[in-house]
């Protein structure tokens, strides 16, 4: 399963400190869902990120250092009147521009758990995967205080990247709005270890 994925993060800082002192990060990126079996013979999903964008310099100085998260330099702009949400990303590097604008399709109070099996798999994703600034892969949890969405409808999809998969068939997509998330960094995995999900 291929996605592109928006956050628009407010008060972000080191547990320790308080909200106060925290700074906004918006960043976008294409996901990929990813499987495999861990040294226990645990199954575990998650998500590789080839690249993140961001329009946040503070995100890109210590994305991958002090917070997990590599972020590449971006234009990110988007627009939000809390029922159309529509964000453009135009990378720094040599990376094709994309955009999105979806529509929810239910008011926030009626967010709830995606029950069926596409929905239930993405968002319940906690571990994100992407390549760390050296070679290798980085890995973080992302624990977020609850995994309430409301579908969403996809009214445009730009994007080179999931039109490289032609055979692609559109699937649900969700908005989630203010939920408290935590990342922490999670031990490293082996490349060979994991398996893109069909």
């Amino acid at each position: 399963m291929i996605g592109c994925c928006l956050l628009d993060v407010i008060d972000l800082r080191p547990p320790p400190l308080p909200s106060e002192v925290g700074t906004r990060l918006r960043a976008a990126a294409h996901r990929i869902s990813v499987e495999w079996t861990d040294e226990f013979g645990q199954a575990n999903v998650g998500v590789f990120v080839p690249a993140r964008h961001t329009d946040s310099r503070v995100a890109r100085v210590i994305g991958g250092r002090l917070f997990p998260g590599v972020h590449q330099a971006a234009i990110v702009e988007i627009a939000d009147d809390g029922h159309l949400l529509e964000w453009a990303v135009c990378p720094r590097d040599r990376g094709s521009p994309y955009a999105v604008r979806v529509r929810a399709s239910l008011p926030a109070s009626a967010a709830s758990a995606p029950c069926e099996p596409i929905g239930g798999t993405c968002l319940a994703a906690t571990i994100g995967i992407s390549p760390a600034h050296r070679d290798g892969l980085e890995t973080a949890y992302m624990e977020p205080e609850h995994r309430c969405a409301v579908p969403a409808v996809i009214e445009e999809l730009d994007s080179a990247f999931i039109a490289s998969f032609a055979s692609a068939i559109a699937a649900p997509s969700y908005l989630m709005r203010d939920v408290p998330v935590t990342w922490r960094r999670a031990p490293a995995l082996d490349a060979n270890t994991i398996a893109v999900t069909t």
